[in-house]
């Protein structure tokens, strides 16, 4: 099993009720030794030990240790998700970060001038659609004015065919939402991608 399904078992496992109280207490030293170097503080808030004749270090309250383990152990696993996700995102940002690059920095010249000029006419209307939705927090109102500004002039550029203008216009904006997150990115990519395609077919 990978971890997450790994985990998600043990998070099962505890809400098991109908096992004996040595079954509970096997769980728990199973769940602790798994998992204590992994997940900081993970014994914190169980409760105290006794000492059996038979078996040391019991739990006194077993249910209550498994109640509490399966909450750290669900809060383990979505910090886990969460990262994967990111992770995800970034390379989806790099990957649409170094298309973007090839098409601005690409010399083909097979399209035509109405045709990319549609593109990028069609696009910025959705482009700006999109940033009206990103939620609030990801740009401030002077960097939405500024974003919206510079893709404007980016568009304003392929009209008169100031390519080399249009370039580095197009570079400024992936510098300036580089580091402001997977939805932004998204939201203004497609746009940049048709722009650096028709900043190379408006010649």
């Amino acid at each position: 099993m990978g971890k997450i399904e790994t985990l998600n078992f043990y998070i099962n496992s505890c809400d098991l009720e109908n096992q004996s109280i040595f079954d509970h207490q096997d769980l728990i030293n199973e769940i602790t030794m798994i998992y204590h170097s992994e997940i900081s503080d993970l014994e914190y808030g169980l409760s105290p030990k006794f000492i059996d004749d038979n078996i040391e270090k019991e739990s006194v309250y077993p249910v209550h240790d498994l109640k509490v383990l399966k909450l750290k152990l669900e809060n383990h696993r979505d910090n886990l998700l969460r990262e994967d996700q990111k992770r995800i995102e970034e390379l989806k940002i790099l990957e649409l970060k170094s298309q973007i690059t090839i098409n601005n920095n690409n010399h083909n010249t097979s399209n035509s001038i109405s045709s990319a000029t549609a593109i990028t006419n069609i696009s910025i209307s959705q482009t700006m659609k999109n940033i009206n939705k990103l939620p609030e927090g990801i740009l401030n109102n002077n960097e939405t004015v500024e974003l919206k500004e510079l893709i404007h002039s980016i568009d304003e550029m392929i009209a008169v065919k100031d390519n080399e203008g249009a370039k580095s216009k197009i570079t400024k904006v992936l510098n300036t939402i580089g580091n402001k997150g997977f939805e932004l990115f998204v939201a203004v990519a497609p746009y940049l991608l048709q722009a650096a395609t028709a900043a190379q077919t408006t010649t």
